[in-house]
């Protein structure tokens, strides 16, 4: 399969999550394109074309096979694999990421948490005994493990994302308010909280609907407010 571009595989997640958390659990055999694309705004013939990427072909007037489309895109993000990982940082947004256990579905697995702090070395946190950071190399190389997540304080980022490289992690899921330096080799993926409160913050100064809810929100929080735990809130409003 050609390697595919980073648009691509954002849109492929936004695919499997709608398609696996809100269509799949009410039974549905089959769906279009463009039920996807209105769901998520997103033009159908891109969705057709994203899927055609992964070896998908729709049936005419019929669509895609709901199980068919979540496996083959599992497939192709790797989702259908397990990656361990480690956390170093057992903060507040490291214990958040340690007790959050719906990464297992698209294949992460956290094997050991790290920190510095000699307050929180030695504590559980959702099964997970926190371990001093000093361990952390030859943890890694004992169990060959290439991925890490990384939720520490700034200042101590890139001198962890040194040591993470020096002891053959490859993937760093970055989660500090800076930009790492790393080798080539190396996929450094920084998630800016920063920059999704600024599209939050351009989106309620310029919204043009009284309620401040604009074009292309609905279809994709709808669902969640339907499914699961919230259905009996939403009924009783």
């Amino acid at each position: 399969m050609t390697r595919l571009k980073r648009v691509v595989l954002d849109r492929l997640v936004r695919y499997y999550r709608y398609l696996a958390e809100f269509v799949a659990p009410n039974q549905e055999k089959t769906i279009t394109s463009a039920r996807i694309g209105n769901a998520l705004d997103v033009d159908p013939s891109q969705v057709r074309k994203d899927f055609s990427a992964v070896g998908l072909v729709g049936m005419s007037h019929v669509g895609y096979d709901v199980c068919e489309a979540c496996r083959a895109i599992r497939a192709a993000l790797g989702f259908d694999r397990t990656y361990s990982a480690v956390l170093l940082g057992a903060g507040k947004l490291g214990s958040a990421i340690l007790e959050y256990h719906e990464f297992e579905r698209y294949g992460l697995h956290i094997a050991a948490a790290y920190d510095v702090d000699p307050f929180k070395v030695g504590r559980r946190i959702s099964g997970h005994t926190i371990q001093p950071i000093d361990e952390l190399p030859h943890f890694l190389k004992e169990n060959g493990v290439t991925l890490a997540v990384l939720a520490t304080p700034v200042e101590v980022a890139q001198p962890l994302a040194d040591l993470l490289v020096a002891s053959g992690v490859t993937a760093i899921w970055n989660f500090t308010p800076t930009r790492l330096s790393v080798p080539s080799h190396v996929l450094a993926r920084n998630e800016r909280f920063s920059v999704g409160l600024g599209e939050i913050a351009y989106h309620l100064s310029h919204a043009q609907d009284g309620d401040g809810t604009g074009p292309g929100t609905v279809a994709e929080t709808t669902p969640a407010l339907k499914s699961g735990s919230y259905r009996n809130v939403v009924q009783k409003v």
